[in-house]
């Protein structure tokens, strides 16, 4: 356990690859082709897991990616659905 560890608990939690699917799947406002793509945009990150920062900022590039087909309120819902993970 690092310092920052015991100042910050939550910044050693990682999402992995199962959690991070099933979260997508509690999301209604994503389709199921839309699930496959954020599946697709974060699955070579996913290896060794995400750390909330790690999701913020993907979130942050899907949200300003002018030829996404994800609407920014999705990828909003999908951050927020992601990050309660860390809670």
């Amino acid at each position: 356990m690092g310092i920052l560890d015991l100042f910050f608990p939550s910044s050693s939690k990682k999402i992995y690859h199962k959690d991070f699917k099933e979260l997508l799947r509690k999301i209604p406002a994503l389709s199921d082709e839309e699930r496959a793509y954020v599946e697709r945009a974060f699955s070579g990150d996913l290896e060794g897991g995400l750390s909330k920062f790690e999701i913020q900022e993907r979130c942050k590039r899907l949200m300003h990616k002018p030829d996404d087909f994800l609407e920014p309120e999705e990828v909003e819902k999908t951050r927020e659905k992601l990050l309660r993970h860390f809670s």
